[in-house]
């Protein structure tokens, strides 16, 4: 436990991650498995990715990108997402995600699993002051999931065990990535915006080579990582 800022972040030893999600096996298969019944295929990084089309709605990448930052709260069209994250910039694990805590917002398509969590999850935690983030502590070492409440009190969940942050390419581009050591599932970042110090990350989660759902990640510079 380290207490820093007002604010009391907990930290779970290693063993912690590797028992949680070999108990919560099931529910995490069951996780994966629903990628496969998207009603899109939302296969993106597949052969002949390059020539898919991203036209989606038609809107500006500008357009796209203020209503991702100013949290609009409407469904964005999966197409319109893949063509805005091809448009911007890669990022590094080592330079831009380690050493640092994130706090995590998703982004609907009212077509995805991590939909599916916003509904049923999320939005009934945020009532109680409950929100979600992520927590990368050294290449090898991170939290795919961090709760916190009133941004006061920060635990880890291993629901779905450790994760490890290296660049790996999707959509012919290397950037960012976090792997999970126990599940087939990586989550590929580019940066959004860096404007005025606040740093923000477009992430796409994926079981296999399915897009499971989109989010975005904002640096949380107050609150320790490690």
């Amino acid at each position: 436990m380290r207490i820093a800022n007002n604010r009391v972040v907990l930290y779970f030893p290693p063993v912690a991650y590797d028992l949680v999600q070999l108990a919560m096996f099931p529910l995490n298969y069951a996780i994966g498995g629903l990628c496969y019944l998207q009603p899109d295929k939302s296969v993106w990084n597949g052969h002949g990715f390059d020539t898919q089309d991203v036209s989606g709605t038609g809107k500006s990448v500008d357009a796209l990108k203020q209503e991702l930052l100013g949290g609009a709260d409407i469904a964005f069209h999966e197409q319109d997402l893949v063509r805005l994250y091809d448009a911007l910039p890669a990022v590094s694990a080592r330079d831009d995600l380690i050493g640092h805590t994130w706090k995590g917002r998703i982004v609907r398509t009212n077509r995805s699993v991590l939909d599916l969590a916003e509904w049923a999850i999320v939005r009934p935690l945020t009532k109680l002051g409950l929100a979600w983030g992520k927590r990368y502590r050294t290449a090898d070492k991170g939290d795919p999931l961090l709760f916190s409440w009133k941004d006061r009190f920060f635990s880890p969940v291993p629901l779905w065990g450790n994760v490890g942050m290296t660049d790996i390419r999707w959509r012919g581009e290397t950037t960012a990535t976090m792997n999970y050591d126990h599940q087939p599932w990586k989550d590929y970042f580019k940066l959004l915006s860096d404007d005025n110090g606040r740093v923000v990350l477009l992430g796409v989660w994926t079981h296999k080579h399915i897009a499971g759902g989109w989010f975005t990640l904002t640096l949380d510079a107050g609150t320790p990582t490690d």
